[in-house]
């Protein structure tokens, strides 16, 4: 059951990243059916839902996840919590413990006692806030050993907080010299952290150690993050480096982001249409060949086509004849290509991605081949109720409602359906085109607080533009902007407006003359969630800038800065907040590109929660408007033309 339980998980990853989304939701679905305790089909199932958008669904996912996984670092969750809870005696207790996640076997007496003493500590009374601590530990040593624990922890974290590093070191340390906690993942990753802060080669050492441990039994790719630092500040160069690029595929296999040898390994055992997988930006393979058809998909990916030829050739299954027509497509033989693809659906006609290969492509040939083969009755309804079998599943596709129309067209008789079936596909097309290339949809990192972590997220941000009833708009009216926003980020929205409409009359004055004619309208998605703060400022100046130009901006690129002023011309892009986890949501949504703020690069550099070979592939930093124009809109976009879409003033919604 586990070995079938991996290998779903391996293939619904590898069609995940070659773009076969619903593909991959259903292989995880197979998955949960059989195993509906897997944390690890549940983490990609969640995975799939923020591709998707469904951040909802995401979301549930996620925290359910969080909620059942064993992770390190939970008792500094409920000691920040209780911490809080004495910084701001108004919040409510219940609502700071639960994302706190609250102890369990810790009596509510006890979390009232700690909350006193770090309300002593934020008095600065820290010698009695260490005292409580220490008479918690005392009572509850021999009765509970969760609350002792906890009282031991906290006394240990108001001697790091209050400075007194070695005071710290010795609390953990004598912890540890007690059988039952010498192991404790919760000590040893506080240990390692104040070691760290302690600084000397010597701590370092040790907390080197402590992270090769806590991956090793713990499986902690933090962990990994942090020996990376610790090498590099020993002057361990190589070492950083060899662990660097350790942490790198830990990294990546976290975020289910699959390696090629994965990929080849799949590709070898099932279909995966070779355009896609050369397509695919990933390290390179290290596995040991397993096998003719393996070699040979790895020639394709280096380009030797004629060592991946003979490769499948020697094979010689129904799956290497599909591989060999994608070799033909590949090098322009489209009749080849065909010809193969057909054959192989006369021994598999309802194998959903060869018929719509064989049929989108025999439409630029003579159809007299295909005709031929979908003349014989069993292999045309076999092909057609596997076509209609998958639109069942997904109904948006263009390339299934182009293949079915093909396909029924191909027969005598059914010419009216055949025609429906095509203008079907003509609007689903024009539709799947919107949705990949909107005007005025921008992808936006954001922050949300899972059981007291912070994790990133990416959804949308909409502008709009209707014609004003009147004939004078030009302005953003406050009723328009939509979603869950606080009155700052309504204001921030605002001036985002006026700032960017000048900047487009400015930059682009033969784009913009008609501005006034229409109304706009802004909305935050996610309205379930409270947003604010102005981190968002770029994301909203491009979809405002995308629906003054009338440019869509491409569904593969998120963006996340401050926007300032400087003058009409001249729009900053200023540092924000939580960047490592924005960095991390737009991977985990396996985006091309996030825009970063140039004032954000050094921490990003020095960042132990993001590998620097992540942040080196997905990361644009930009200091100006200018910057993010240019990667979004294209290099030329300031100096082409820019001829108008129109001749006349619109009547209705543009």
């Amino acid at each position: 059951m586990q070995q079938d339980e991996q290998h779903g998980l391996e293939v619904a990853r590898v069609l995940l990243e070659i773009g076969f989304v619903f593909d991959a939701e259903q292989e995880v679905e197979r998955v949960l059916q059989l195993s509906p305790d897997s944390l690890d089909a549940l983490g990609l199932f969640a995975k799939i839902k923020h591709v998707r958008g469904q951040l909802s669904q995401a979301i549930t996912c996620w925290t359910q996840l969080y909620a059942r996984s064993p992770t390190i670092g939970t008792v500094l969750l409920q000691l920040r919590a209780i911490l809080n809870l004495a910084m701001d005696p108004e919040r409510s207790a219940v609502e700071l413990l639960a994302v706190g996640r609250h102890p369990d076997n810790v009596p509510a007496t006890t979390i009232m006692e700690l909350e006193e003493a770090f309300s002593a500590l934020v008095q600065r009374r820290t010698r009695e806030a260490r005292a409580r601590c220490e008479a918690i530990a005392a009572r509850q040593k021999n009765s509970n050993s969760t609350a002792y624990r906890l009282a031991v922890l906290a006394h240990a974290w108001i001697a790091e907080l209050s400075g007194d590093l070695d005071g710290a070191t010795s609390i953990l340390e004598r912890l540890g010299e007690e059988r039952a906690f010498a192991r404790d993942v919760e000590r040893v990753s506080a240990l390692e952290r104040v070691y760290e802060r302690i600084g000397t080669p010597a701590k370092l050492e040790a907390a080197a150690n402590i992270c090769r441990y806590l991956h090793r039994e713990f499986d902690s790719v933090s962990a990994l993050g942090r020996l990376v630092v610790l090498c590099e500040r020993l002057g361990r160069v190589e070492e950083a480096k060899v662990e660097g690029a350790r942490y790198a595929r830990a990294f990546r296999r976290r975020m289910n982001r699959p390696s090629l040898d994965e990929m080849i390994h799949v590709g070898a055992k099932r279909y995966l249409p070779l355009e896609r997988l050369v397509a695919v930006n990933l390290p390179p393979a290290q596995a040991e060949v397993r096998g003719i058809r393996e070699q040979a998909l790895r020639d394709v990916i280096r380009g030797d086509g004629i060592g991946a030829r003979g490769g499948f050739a020697r094979g010689g299954s129904l799956l290497d004849d599909k591989y060999l027509a994608d070799l033909d497509l590949l090098e322009g033989n489209l009749e080849g290509a065909v010809e193969r693809y057909l054959s192989v659906l006369e021994q598999e006609p309802d194998d959903v991605l060869i018929l719509v290969r064989a049929l989108q492509e025999q439409g630029r040939l003579s159809g007299s081949r295909a005709r031929a083969l979908f003349a014989d009755g069993p292999i045309f309804e076999r092909a057609r109720s596997a076509l209609e079998a998958a639109l069942d599943q997904s109904p948006m596709r263009p390339s299934l409602w182009k293949a079915l129309s093909t396909l029924v067209g191909l027969r005598s008789g059914l010419a009216v359906e055949a025609r429906a079936l095509r203008q079907r596909a003509r609007a689903q097309a024009e539709a799947s085109e919107r949705r990949r290339s909107p005007i005025g949809r921008v992808l936006s990192p954001a922050i949300y607080q899972f059981m007291g972590r912070q994790k990133g997220l990416v959804h949308e941000l909409w502008a709009e533009r209707t014609v004003s009833p009147t004939g004078r708009g030009g302005g953003l009216p406050w009723e328009n902007i939509l979603g869950n926003l606080s009155e700052e980020l309504r204001r921030g929205v605002q001036s985002v407006f006026l700032s960017v409409r000048e900047y487009a009359r400015a930059k682009f004055p033969h784009l913009t003359p008609d501005l006034e004619d229409y109304v706009y309208h802004f909305k935050m998605t996610k309205e379930d969630e409270h947003s604010h703060g102005l981190s968002a400022g770029l994301p909203i100046a491009l979809a405002f800038l995308s629906v003054f130009l009338r440019r869509s901006v491409p569904q593969d690129i998120a963006a996340t800065g401050m926007l300032v002023t400087d003058a009409h011309d001249v729009l900053s892009v200023r540092a924000i907040g939580h960047v490592e986890q924005k960095i991390k949501g737009a991977y985990n949504r396996n985006l091309r590109t996030i825009l970063i703020p140039s004032e954000n690069q050094a921490e990003v550099a020095a960042s132990r929660w993001i590998p620097s070979a992540v942040s080196e592939d997905i990361v644009s930093y930009v200091r100006e408007l200018d910057d993010a124009v240019r990667i979004v809109f294209g290099p030329d976009i300031f100096v082409e033309t820019g001829a108008r879409p129109w001749t006349t003033r619109p009547s209705a919604m543009s």
